[in-house]
């Protein structure tokens, strides 16, 4: 059979960073984690022995195959994966993994770590395996972080494992305690219908920012560590007014959070964000870059009966608006029938064609 599964992204509406080394373990951190109806797919399927590795992106029409997974070239996207399968799969093991994503690259949603949610889960599931939630976002970050190198904390890991609203408190000397945050239908519904994201196609590169932050950081009388513990308190005043029900303060919360997120590192902020901002500022009550910042997407909160109009004018400027909605569901896998030997033989002809 073939392991299948999917995974939201989100997005960070307050206290992104906080949940990063030095300053999580440090400081103690606290974030607030929305999972979305928008996801990353993953499906595995072991293969005959001496078949080899077969990787397939979908939604970037790229593969890669080899003999074994140490063969595999080095791609930055098939990088990722081979981790993946490094950590995960037997070494004699023959396997097929197809991937896809509902979120542009470099879309400050966390793409990557629900992507890496999704795959820890298939194959999981194509070997009978069984993890947690929490225990499937801490492998996929722990392969993230250290057999990747990647920088970065677990926020994205956990949205994406979790789903729905959650309040992530990192304590200072390490350890991570997520809680759900309790709100109403009523205040869940008006928050759905208020949010927007909004994409200007210009996408960022959340390695190289982290590493401007880490650096910045570590300088005597750093702005960077002032910000991250406002950042920290954004995130403990949002998650009051959600559960209070109070969609003003959250907004405010919202607006404040990308302020002091800007002030992180003069490469969080970007110029093609400041545009949209300025375009819908008497339209919503408040927004927020999403992730890292310098690029990707924004997340907005329009002011009641703003709505529409806040979406015609970004779509005037050449913006991709979606809608947001929550995902309560968080990573969730299933079996499905495996592919026969002409689909494999499908996606090897991909895998050569996209090469």
């Amino acid at each position: 059979m073939r392991g299948c599964a999917r995974a939201p992204v989100r997005v960070d509406p307050a206290g992104g960073g906080t949940d990063a080394p030095p300053f999580c373990i440090e400081h103690g951190g606290a974030v607030v984690n929305f999972a979305i109806q928008r996801h990353a797919f993953a499906s595995a399927q072991r293969l005959d022995p001496g078949s080899g590795i077969v990787l397939y992106a979908m939604d970037l029409q790229e593969g890669a195959a080899a003999e074994s997974v140490k063969d595999l070239g080095s791609e930055d996207h098939f990088s990722f994966i081979k981790a993946f399968i490094n950590r995960m799969v037997p070494s004699e093991d023959s396997v097929l993994l197809v991937t896809e994503t509902d979120v542009p690259a470099g879309s400050g949603m966390g793409g990557s770590g629900a992507l890496g949610v999704a795959i820890v889960a298939a194959i999981d599931r194509a070997y009978g395996r069984q993890r947690s939630p929490i225990e499937t976002a801490r492998l996929a970050n722990d392969i993230e972080r250290k057999d990747l190198g990647y920088p970065g904390g677990d926020q994205d890991s956990v949205g994406a494992a979790l789903g729905g609203l959650n309040f992530l408190e990192y304590h200072a000397g390490g350890g991570m305690t997520p809680r759900k945050i309790s709100i109403s239908d009523a205040t869940l519904r008006a928050l759905e219908h208020g949010s927007l994201l909004v994409y200007s196609g210009a996408a960022h590169v959340s390695g190289s920012i982290h590493g401007d932050i880490k650096r910045s950081y570590a300088l005597e009388g750093s702005p960077t560590v002032k910000a991250m513990i406002a950042l920290r308190g954004q995130a403990q005043l949002m998650a009051e007014a959600l559960e209070s029900g109070n969609l003003s303060s959250y907004a405010s919360a919202l607006g404040e959070s990308c302020r002091q997120l800007y002030k992180l590192h003069e490469s969080c902020d970007s110029p093609e964000h400041r545009r949209y901002f300025q375009l819908i500022d008497d339209c919503i009550l408040g927004g927020k870059t999403c992730g890292a910042g310098g690029g990707g997407f924004l997340f907005c909160y329009a002011k009641p009966g703003r709505r529409n109009e806040c979406k015609r004018r970004i779509e005037e400027l050449g913006g991709l608006v979606w809608p947001v909605t929550i995902d309560f569901e968080g990573v969730t896998s299933w079996l499905e029938s495996p592919f026969d030997s002409d689909e494999i033989g499908r996606f090897r002809e991909l895998v050569a064609g996209s090469g």
